[in-house]
Formats: structure tokens, C-alpha cells, sequence
């Protein structure tokens, strides 16, 4: 039986990270992405590691995250309750079938979900304990796990190397930040896993942390001062523009800068 421990899986679009957990014979796995390829390779390792895949957990309902699910007809898939709602309605499901359609990739399966948990609570799944807490900003339902036995610690679509903050609401993802900097510094785990980009440590993992808090607090002062000095909606979008990003992404998520200030301002100044 192989010595308790974890491998990181990386899928073939955005940097997508998988997270393979194993110990006394079973495994668990986190986010199974994106390809069936993909996500086979990940229960072929299980099986050479004598630990087959017994439970799958979530952070959140988007599609790169859920795809994978059906992979695993015969483990126990659990997420937060406000995630299991996104896969109950089958918004999970279609978001899945345009992304195979627009990115050219065999699907696993269904999204579906079989156990819930609330954020904030202990999980006991098998061999493994998981530690959960609430991640706002990103997404509403966004999950954050830690399983302290192994040292690691799970942020979803947070502290990425390869691309910048995805807000759909910039307030709360700069208060799941601020705990995020404190936990890096007062308890800080062995490794971060973020959900795109590679695995960090807890110090790469603050620094990430921090620039990404700059670049939203900066964000909110361009916009609020444009608004301030009775500018437009559109004179405070391009002031939300100018801010830079902390750092590069790839060309498609570009546009996702745009997404952010929009936000920014519809927070501010919500549209009449």
C-alpha cells in the first residue's frame, strides 16, 4: 500500500488543476478535470496507487470544475449545499455541454452530487478529514478545503500563479482574501493547490494573496474617485480599465478584466 499522499493533475486548458489524494488503500479526489482522457488518467494513478477513488469533493459549480464528475460513477461526490443547488437545477450540466462543444472535448459524464456539507464544517470522508470554509467573490459557492494531516490546503479558483481575480463580486473576494492572508501567516499549511496553476508554498502563496488584494483594492479606489468627481459610468470604466493586473493570463481570459470592472461599478453605482 503506497505511503499517504497527494499528486497534483494538470488539464489541457487554463492550467486546470486536479488534486489526487490517497491513503489506506482509498483516494479522493478534487475538482477531476477537464478531458475523459484527462480525468481516467487520474483513476488509472488511483489504481496504481492500490487506493481506487472512493470520494470526489468540489469548490464550485463552474463548468472546469463539475466536468469531471461523471468520471467516477462508484465514489461519493460532495459539495457545499449552495453547489449542489447549481447541479440540481442543470445549469452545471449545460455550462458543460457548451464548454465540450466550444473547446472540442469528450465529456466523463453528468455532473451530479451525493452528499452536502455546509461551509464551515468538518467532513469525514473515509480515511480522509477535510477542514472547509467559505470562498466569496469568485463564485457565491465557492468551498475551501484543508486536510491538515497532509499539509495541504485546497482554494479553488483563488492565489493563482497564471491568472488574475475572477470577481463576480469584488467586495467579498477581497474579505475572502484578507482571511486567506491571515491563515498564510498565522497557520500556515505545506501546500496551497489553487485551481489553475501549478502548487505553491504558503510563503508564493501570500505573495499571490497580496498582489491580488492590491490589484482589487486599487481597482475600487479608481472607480469610486472617478465616481466621486461626478465622472460617468463609462469615465469610471475606463478608470477600472487603466488599473494593471498583477499579472499576465492567457489571452482568452482576457476579457474577464473587463467582467471585473463592471462589477466594480455596479457595486458602487448599482445601475437604475
Amino acid at each position: 500500500m503506497a505511503t499517504p499522499g497527494w499528486e497534483r493533475f494538470e488539464a489541457f486548458l487554463w492550467r486546470t488543476s486536479s488534486l489526487l489524494v490517497h491513503a489506506e488503500g482509498e483516494s479522493l479526489v478534487v475538482d477531476p478535470a477537464i478531458s475523459v482522457d484527462e480525468v481516467g488518467g487520474i483513476g488509472r494513478r488511483a489504481l496504481e496507487l492500490a487506493a481506487p477513488v472512493r470520494h470526489v469533493l468540489i469548490t464550485h459549480g463552474d463548468w472546469d470544475h463539475v466536468c469531471g464528475v461523471g468520471g467516477f460513477p462508484d465514489a461519493v461526490v460532495a459539495t457545499g449545499e449552495e453547489t449542489a443547488e447549481k447541479v440540481a437545477s442543470g445549469a452545471a450540466d449545460e455550462a458543460v455541454r457548451r464548454a465540450a462543444d466550444a473547446y472540442g472535448f469528450a465529456l466523463s459524464g453528468t455532473p451530479r452530487v451525493d452528499q452536502t456539507f455546509q461551509r464551515g464544517s468538518a467532513l469525514e470522508l473515509g480515511a480522509f478529514v477535510v477542514e472547509t470554509f467559505p470562498l466569496f467573490g469568485h463564485t457565491a459557492d465557492g468551498s475551501g478545503f484543508r486536510l491538515r494531516e497532509l499539509g495541504i490546503l485546497v482554494v479553488g479558483d483563488y492565489l493563482s500563479t497564471v491568472e488574475f481575480p475572477f470577481a463576480t463580486s469584488p467586495a467579498a473576494y477581497r474579505m475572502t482574501l484578507a482571511g486567506l492572508i491571515e491563515m498564510l501567516r498565522d497557520d500556515p499549511p505545506e501546500a496551497v493547490i489553487p485551481g489553475h496553476g501549478p502548487s505553491l508554498t504558503a510563503e508564493d502563496a501570500l505573495s499571490v494573496a497580496e498582489a491580488d488584494l492590491r490589484y482589487l483594492r486599487t481597482l475600487h479606489t479608481a472607480v469610486a474617485d472617478a465616481l466621486t468627481r461626478d465622472g460617468t459610468r463609462d469615465e469610471a470604466r475606463a478608470a477600472g480599465l487603466a488599473v494593471a493586473l498583477p499579472r499576465e493570463c492567457s489571452p482568452d481570459l482576457a476579457e474577464m478584466r473587463g467582467f471585473n470592472v463592471d462589477r466594480q461599478v455596479e457595486e458602487i453605482l448599482p445601475a437604475p
